[in-house]
């Protein structure tokens, strides 16, 4: 019964941790993700993806499809925006965590602008 009433409880909290594949490449060093964020949180429709060393890159949708992107050093307030340099596509999910909706999607990103380059192509889902 015990057994039973812990994978009741865990298993919609391992349904809803984040997945993140692919890998971006920042001034030619390759930064793994960590963790990811729906953009609404900040305003925008999109995702917030953090790398294992602290840099944040957020991905807004335009309506082209393009991705519009700012990169944010770790810690820091405001980003280096990178603009259009990609193709985008983000959906909501069925969960919603905090009144935030989930998100999935991609992106194939090639950006270059203010001495930072930003390369790669990205995947997510369960970001809220």
């Amino acid at each position: 019964m015990r057994a039973f009433l812990l994978v009741a409880v865990l298993a919609p909290l391992a349904a809803c941790s984040a997945k993140l594949g692919g890998e971006l490449t920042i001034n030619g060093e390759k930064v793994g993700m960590s963790s990811c964020r729906n953009g609404v949180v900040y305003g925008y429709r999109g995702v917030e993806l953090t790398a294992k060393n602290g840099v944040r890159v957020r991905i807004a949708a335009s309506q082209t499809g393009e991705a519009n992107v700012v990169m944010m050093a770790k810690g820091a307030a405001t980003g280096t925006e990178l603009g259009r340099c990609g193709s985008f596509t983000v959906s909501d999910q069925n969960s919603t965590i905090n009144n935030v909706k989930n998100v999935e999607g991609k992106a194939e990103l090639d950006c270059s602008a203010d001495g930072v380059s930003l390369k790669g192509s990205v995947s997510f889902e369960n970001c809220h």
